[in-house]
């Protein structure tokens, strides 16, 4: 394709650059993309629907100024340049699933701490007490190993697409 562009005005090459991106922004290629993104603190999730958007995301998140997770249902992103995980997931369904097993695993252990911690607080110097009591008790925890231990594991956990 060759296209004279000498024959626009700038207004109207930056007009049409905009709707190119528009565009290319909006376009879908019918797979998943979840991009949680990290920069400064912050958290939040990306809605991308395309691989060229995801490179750019990428790219503007690629270590210095934050990172990003991608799990897509695209079998075919082994190229894409990325600094966090890049991950293939079957579903949706899948990847929430594996999320919650994943948090569960995670936060038991984190919660017993903490509250072992909170329950010990009279017997450490003042200067390492935990401030506040936990919001969660030892029923809690307890429900929490009973929902792990009968959680349904036939998800399929993501994979990364550079093993």
């Amino acid at each position: 394709m060759n296209l004279d562009l000498t024959q626009y005005t700038i207004k109207e090459l930056v007009e049409l650059k905009d709707k190119i991106s528009g565009y290319i922004h909006n376009h879908s290629d019918g797979f998943l993309y979840i991009c949680n993104v990290r920069s400064y603190g912050r958290n939040w999730r990306e809605h991308i629907h395309n691989i060229y958007t995801l490179q750019d995301l990428c790219d503007e998140y690629s270590g210095d100024d934050g990172i990003v997770d991608v799990y897509s249902t695209n079998p075919d992103l082994a190229h894409i340049q990325n600094y966090g995980d890049l991950m293939y997931i079957v579903s949706q369904n899948d990847y929430d699933e594996w999320k919650k097993y994943t948090y569960l695993t995670n936060s038991i252990p984190q919660r017993e701490k903490e509250l072992d911690e909170w329950d010990n607080r009279d017997n450490v110097p003042f200067s390492n007490r935990p401030f506040f009591a936990p919001y969660y008790s030892r029923e809690d925890i307890a429900e929490s190993k009973k929902e792990l231990d009968e959680f349904d594991m036939s998800f399929v956990p993501p994979k990364s697409y550079h093993d």
